[in-house]
């Protein structure tokens, strides 16, 4: 994406990034960023990950699908940069790059950069400015949520009409017109079914050919899926906040459009950055991959891609306006609402996919989102409604009504099947996640087209005889939650057999009237069997290398013993009419209906799984369109998530989450901390810059220390900016110090950098006259104070050229020398008319930090007797723009990093990190630099407190 997730990588701002002759000895990028092929067996991309590994991409587009827009390398705007004009500075929080791949967006400065954004806006006035900001601005958020909603429903509709068409070639085609689905050829005809043609009246058999059509739609899904991969560079190091080794990267290949989607989604929104997983590329894949995954019968619902979908298209739509493309924490609101909507199109619920998006995905959710999360998810409904894509004006296949009451007695029932989906659910996390790691540490892996190929096969044709196994799961699911009639119907004959693979004939087969077992031991065997086979495959097919969900088959198997059960209730109900606690049921009429078990063991099972308790509620009354069973789902959806809890303390998508190693940051767990202070937790083997030593700030010693903290596994990270009595002054990130790197590729490995001019660190001198920094420690204080008056005194009563100089502090092209020892202020890069040829001035020995605070004071005294209105109707501070002076890295220093006290309590630390989204704090100690916390570092410490059991 864009800066998070999107389908492009910035581009670096010069040609000749790796064209310069001391770059082919240090690669400053981190990783690799590009389409390949799985690699051969025995190679490092298959080794196993560790939890939370610091991956990278490098900053270049991938050579891969459709990327349709190159954007600039610099995150922040380049103007700010250039001159520093009243309400745009970023207040000392430094000129940023573009996040890279595997890293964690700054919730800060987003802010920050979002206020000076509408500081700028209200200073337009006139009727432009009315325009901009009464109008225009408030409502960009509104026509983007509903953009994304219409384009949901499109693609839901588009989505559900072609795989439901694909689904019906498996068993024949309509001779009407062979793009009509099944179920509207059907219904087109007066006979039943009189237009469809079916295989089997061929010499070929229709079980070869259902096993063989379902193959070839998960292969290509699966080449798809392969093709697209992504291949980055991965630390093998874990963030553990005790031990700090340094490593070697490997290689994994990222199969984006392989899965449900939902994690990953998750960790976008919580702020980490995956290039390309939202993009136009994975778009498309998991779309077409999702149609052929859908029609080929194997246990993949299309619930956890669409929430994929929908985000990319969140993603993808945010490039019509600037505020939401070029604000990271921004486009979350629009992705956050999307999300919603995906939901909501994928089970026609608008007000479950809300629900879902706030309990379930998003990290942030405030009241403006949480009402366009609504909006988007209201067109999105409506426009599936629109579409009809199954022709019967329903949004899915399993919508469905109830016209009866439930009785107490059924509440025992409710609860039993509670159990059966916390246990499932808490079976199914475990079991699943072996299955991954085993796909991950053997040769399996390597293969993952065979894998796909073998799997449906063996899906396919174990369940070809059953009826209940040979439809698809949307079917299945909507067929389980229908109510019989009240009149008596005869269960066909033939069961099992491939006349009754329609819908129609499946509901015929569920009801049964009469009170003898033996007319129910059929129905209950075959649903037994249908419950053990969707189990297994269930537990075995999520996490191929297809696109593939989980909510609609974990509801299917919920559903199916929930009928099992309800079946077996209504046959008591008739064999026991009238006695002991079936005395409310009068003989030989209907007293219960087992579609409702079905619709409560579909949510508990979902609810074992996931543990997600409202949205679920919520999702089944939508589609049931009645309250009356709002007491059962209740009961069974809260029982599932107390046994889930019990033996599961996350849900499926949290543990895969840490399988994948993505950081995600629960704010929703309590933890029993261990460490009682921040210098229990924070990291100091870290390496620094000291801008009093100039000679160890060259271009060539700083491309090392990029290298050398990449090999660590620590690109996402950064430098602390210390003097010579290591105060912190400010931090550098390794992003913005490598393209800062980048812009001087040009120049010798020898040229000194600069990382504190004192002109960016002023303000206005409009409001602060003295705004020049003093670099004084109170230890030396009284010896500097001494030198300082006698420099003074020297240079105002011989006006010096010292003084002159100084004088001239706001004139274009200066560089205050003050810090270095000299005694004139030179130009960073002196350049002649018509001569483009730049001169570098570059120093080997070390300053004297007591001659440095004397010129700051004489900076400061010329200043201060120039004439006040020279300065005081000043509106800016005319400054050399970047790209005339490479080599000063000011710019992209952030001059004003969060620090807390080395004594703050590890309670303080949690809030910091979680509230306010920074992915970093600096520890201190009296204004000395003492070490870092990084986010990803007390992620990983409170794994350690969940593993150990210190959470509550």
């Amino acid at each position: 994406m864009d800066g998070s997730s999107g389908g492009e990588v910035p581009q670096p701002a010069s040609p000749t990034r790796r064209q310069a002759s001391h770059s082919n000895e240090r690669r400053w990028s981190m990783g690799t960023y590009e389409r390949l092929r799985p690699p051969r067996a025995g190679s490092a991309a298959h080794e196993q990950a560790v939890p939370f590994p610091m991956l990278r991409a490098e900053d270049e587009a991938p050579t891969s699908w459709l990327i349709p827009r190159v954007r600039s390398a610099l995150y922040d705007s380049e103007n700010l940069l250039g001159v520093a004009h009243l309400g745009r500075r970023n207040k000392g929080k430094g000129i940023r790059a573009w996040y890279t791949s595997y890293t964690t967006i700054d919730w800060l400065h987003d802010d920050i950069r979002e206020q000076a954004r509408l500081r700028a806006l209200r200073n337009v006035t006139g009727t432009r400015g009315w325009w901009l900001n009464h109008l225009w601005d408030p409502v960009q958020g509104w026509l983007l949520v509903i953009l994304v909603g219409l384009l949901c429903g499109l693609f839901a509709g588009f989505i559900s009409e072609w795989s439901e068409l694909l689904a019906g070639w498996k068993t024949g085609y309509c001779r009407a017109d062979w793009r009509l689905s099944k179920t509207i050829c059907c219904r087109m005809s007066a006979a039943e079914c009189e237009y469809w043609h079916a295989w089997e009246l061929h010499a070929l058999s229709s079980r070869v050919i259902f096993v063989v059509v379902g193959v070839v739609y998960t292969l290509v899904a699966a080449i798809l899926v392969v093709r697209s991969a992504t291949r980055v560079t991965v630390a093998n190091r874990g963030v553990s906040s005790s031990v700090e080794t340094s490593v070697s990267p490997t290689v994994k290949m990222a199969y984006y459009g392989a899965g449900s989607g939902i994690p990953e989604v998750k960790s976008i929104l919580a702020g980490f950055v995956i290039h390309g997983f939202l993009g136009v590329r994975i778009l498309i894949v998991k779309t077409f991959g999702l149609i052929l995954c859908c029609a080929s019968g194997i246990m993949a619902g299309k619930e956890g891609p669409m929430v994929q979908i929908a985000s990319s298209l969140g993603n993808i739509s945010t490039r019509i306006f600037d505020k939401y493309y070029k604000n990271e924490a921004k486009k979350r609101e629009i992705i956050s609402a999307a999300a919603a909507a995906g939901v909501s199109v994928a089970f026609g619920a608008p007000i479950g996919g809300v629900l879902f998006s706030l309990e379930e995905v998003s990290y942030f959710f405030p009241n403006k989102t949480m009402l366009r999360s609504l909006t988007c998810a209201l067109v999105a409904a409506l426009m599936l409604k629109a579409y009809d894509p199954f022709g019967t004006g329903k949004l899915v296949l399993f919508q469905t009504t109830y016209d009866m009451e439930y009785h107490w007695f059924e509440m025992l029932a409710f609860a039993v099947i509670g159990v059966f989906g916390g246990l499932y659910g808490a079976l199914f996390c475990r079991l699943n996640m072996i299955v991954n790691r085993l796909r991950k540490a053997t040769w399996v892996g390597r293969y993952p087209i065979a894998e796909v190929v073998a799997i449906t096969t063996l899906t396919l044709a174990c369940s070809y005889q059953n009826p209940f196994t040979r439809i698809g799961l949307g079917e299945l699911v909507g067929s389980l939650f229908q109510e019989c009639p009240t009149d008596t119907v005869d269960r066909p004959s033939g069961i099992g057999g491939a006349a009754d693979d329609d819908e129609s004939a499946v509901e015929r087969l569920l009801c049964v009237a009469s009170n003898q077992l033996s007319e129910y031991l059929p129905l209950l065997s075959l649903l037994g069997f249908a419950l053990l086979n969707r189990a297994f495959f269930a537990i075995v097919t999520f996490g191929c290398k297809v696109p593939s969900g989980l909510v609609l088959p974990t509801m299917s198997i919920g559903a199916l013993f929930g009928r099992l059960v309800g079946t077996y209730v209504e046959y008591l109900t008739r064999a026991y009419a009238g006695k002991s606690v079936f005395a409310q049921c009068p003989p030989g009429s209907r007293c219960v209906i087992p579609g409702i078990y079905a619709l409560v063991g579909a949510g508990a099972t979902l609810t074992g799984a996931t543990h997600t308790t409202i949205a679920v509620v919520a999702i089944l009354m939508e589609l049931t369109g009645n309250l009356i069973y709002t007491l059962p789902v209740l009961v069974g959806v809260m029982t599932a998530r107390w046994i889930a809890e019990y033996f599961n303390s996350s849900g499926i998508y949290d543990m895969l989450l840490e399988h994948a190693g993505h950081p995600y940051f629960d704010t929703k767990t309590q933890y029993i901390h261990t460490c009682r202070t921040a210098a229990e937790l924070m990291q100091t083997d870290l390496e620094t810059i000291c801008v009093d030593y100039s000679n160890e700030n060259t271009l060539e010693l700083l491309s090392t220390r990029l290298t050398r903290i990449s090999e660590r596994g620590m690109a996402d990270g950064g430098f602390p900016i210390i003097n010579s009595h290591g105060h912190l002054l400010g931090w550098i990130a390794c992003a913005e110090l490598e393209f800062a790197i980048t812009r001087c590729s040009d120049m010798p490995t020898s040229t000194e950098c600069f990382l504190n001019n004192p002109l960016w660190q002023m303000d206005y001198l409009a409001h602060n006259s003295t705004a020049i920094p003093h670099y004084r420690t109170p230890a030396k204080y009284k010896t500097h104070q001494q030198n300082c008056d006698i420099a003074v005194k020297s240079a105002l009563s011989n006006n010096s050229d010292t003084s002159s100089a100084f004088v001239g502090l706001r004139r274009p092209w200066q560089w205050l020398r003050m810090r270095f020892g000299d005694t004139t202020a030179k130009p960073l890069l002196s350049a002649t008319a018509g001569n483009t040829q730049h001169s570098y001035q570059t120093h080997s020995h070390r300053r004297s930090t007591s001659s440095s605070s004397c010129h700051d004071s004489i900076a400061a005294t010329n200043i201060l007797h120039e004439d006040p209105s020279s300065y005081l109707t000043q509106n800016t501070i005319p400054m050399p723009h970047f790209q005339d002076r490479p080599n000063d890295f000011t710019p992209f220093v952030d001059q004003t990093p969060l620090t807390i006290s080395a004594n703050s309590p590890i309670e303080l630390v949690a809030n910091l990190l979680s509230r306010l989204g920074v992915s970093y704090l600096c520890v201190t100690n009296k204004g000395i630099f003492c070490g870092v916390i990084f986010k990803k570092a007390y992620i990983g410490y409170l794994k350690e407190l969940e593993e150990a059991g210190y959470v509550r």
